[in-house]
């Protein structure tokens, strides 16, 4: 089993969704490889933290009480459990209590899945720190060093399983500079690499698929990120240069891309 296949399989067998098969190869292969366990233990390690962020809805004690007492509003008898909220309750139709359970229900949702959403955005801004961060301290910011990007994109080919936009963009002072394998969100990703005067930037780039991130910017231990989504693509940037050039560079990015 090769690198890039095995990367792919990972994620599915954290989640318990391989073969015994397959399993047995992948597990073969990380004994084998410390690149492709390293990943394996960190994106374990995420998927624990995100288990842990994710933030969790109590529903107030006095909420039962209410849904209740809008569903029971036409005269009928209220369980004992709870108390009745007047001697004179208002008569609703029973389609209106039926209506604010469901809005009651609805709001604790949204409210889950904006959470829910939330921390994935955040843990996915620490990950690419991380990997920046990595780059930077291992002296390995580039498997393909070029200002050329008719050399910088075909080197990708075969590589990874999408053809990434390669744009330089030295005329509005971010030269590229040159590119590598990454593996970012449970999937290989590819990271073209960016200079702002003697700083760099890593712009990860990996298919859409089934999760576009959200167009948000962050800030981590000095380290300023961008994200957006263009053309099929999701698109996420990290540098130590200030949130101002970040934003320039992510404008004149999309402005160069034809999508």
């Amino acid at each position: 089993m090769e690198c890039n296949e095995s990367r792919q399989l990972i994620e599915a067998a954290i989640d318990g969704e391989l073969d015994l098969l397959r399993h047995i190869e992948l597990e073969s292969h990380l004994s084998g490889c410390p690149e492709c366990a390293r990943i394996s233990e960190a994106l374990r390690a995420r998927k624990a933290a995100l288990r842990e962020s994710l933030p969790r809805f109590t529903s107030p004690p006095q909420l039962a009480g209410k849904v209740m007492a809008a569903l029971h509003a036409d005269g009928a008898p209220m369980p004992a459990s709870i108390p009745k909220l007047g001697p004179r309750p208002m008569k609703w139709p029973i389609w209106i209590g039926v209506g604010i359970a469901a809005s009651i229900a609805f709001i604790l949702a949204a409210g889950y899945q904006w959470g829910n959403a939330r921390a994935r955005s955040d843990l996915l801004s620490e990950e690419a720190v991380s990997d920046h961060i990595r780059s930077l301290q291992f002296n390995h910011l580039s498997d393909v060093t070029s200002t050329d990007q008719h050399t910088v994109k075909p080197w990708f080919a075969g590589k990874i399983d999408f053809s990434p936009p390669v744009i330089d963009l030295a005329a509005a002072g971010f030269p590229l500079t040159g590119g590598r394998l990454e593996h970012l969100a449970g999937r290989p990703a590819a990271a073209l690499i960016f200079h702002r005067r003697q700083h760099a930037i890593n712009l990860f780039i990996w298919p859409i698929a089934r999760n576009a991130v959200s167009s948000r910017r962050s800030e981590l231990a000095g380290y300023h990120t961008q994200s957006w989504t263009q053309g099929g693509f999701n698109f996420l940037a990290v540098s130590e240069i200030s949130a101002a050039e970040l934003s320039q560079f992510s404008t004149a990015f999309q402005a160069a891309n034809p999508g």
